[in-house]
């Protein structure tokens, strides 16, 4: 858990030190072409269009396996806190998969 924790201090450390490099980046920044924000766009849509697919199968296969969880936690009352737990497991990652999912299509979106 301490090297979990100390990797967790790092990302934090980069994500901060990598925040205030684009700030300054911003400031300096170049003008691109219209040919390079073209390609960029169509990038972007290509990488939404397969992450959506991506999204929804993730979606789909944590559906299934909550509703087992569900059931298994009905019918085993033995098993409800072990069944619960997971459940949440399994819904705290199709968040964040949906969150990226949700930032792209913002990003997508935001250029036409």
């Amino acid at each position: 858990m301490k090297l979990f924790f100390e990797i967790c201090i790092g990302l934090t450390t980069g994500l901060i030190a990598g925040f205030i490099c684009a700030g300054l980046k911003q400031i300096f920044r170049k003008n691109y072409t219209e040919e390079e924000k073209a390609h960029a766009r169509r990038m972007i849509n290509r990488f939404s269009a397969v992450l959506k697919y991506f999204t929804f199968l993730l979606l789909i296969i944590g559906l299934v396996w909550c509703v087992y969880f569900l059931v298994l936690g009905a019918m085993i009352p033995e098993q409800t806190d072990y069944a619960n737990n997971m459940a949440e497991l399994i819904v705290s990652v199709l968040t964040v998969i949906s969150i990226i999912f949700a930032f792209v299509e913002f990003l997508r979106r935001k250029s036409d």
